[in-house]
């Protein structure tokens, strides 16, 4: 699973960049786990974010991330989605990108939890 995730977060940081074929996402990264998120969303978040805790590169973090919002979308607020999220936006400012690369979600999670000009 984490290999699944890794290769997810490195599609969704890449963008078209990353040469990983976004079908090959969907077949294996995404839609194996899409119905399980929406069947029972507090188990799917509760294991990604099991999962994420033994993630040392990041990718799989915000793969996590990715994959929890494609089953469930951004509106989701329980402290385990929160989490991944606030990761995978830690993986983002820890690699030294700017807060333009946040998607809107994850720039109005940053302004919720930091105030503004804190990035």
């Amino acid at each position: 699973m984490m290999q699944r995730l890794d290769l997810l977060g490195r599609k969704a940081i890449g963008y078209g960049s990353s040469g990983i074929d976004t079908s090959v996402v969907w077949e294996h990264c995404i839609g194996p786990f899409f119905q399980a998120g929406r069947e029972n969303p507090e188990l799917f978040l509760l294991d990604l974010r099991r999962l994420i805790e033994r993630d040392t590169g990041g990718f799989a973090t915000y793969g996590a991330s990715e994959l929890m919002v494609e089953a469930l979308g951004t509106d989701v607020q329980t402290p385990d989605a929160l989490a991944i999220l606030d990761a995978a936006i830690a993986f983002k400012r820890d690699r030294g990108l700017p807060s333009a690369m946040l998607k809107g979600y994850e720039w109005i999670r940053w302004q919720k939890v930091h105030g503004p000009g804190s990035w």
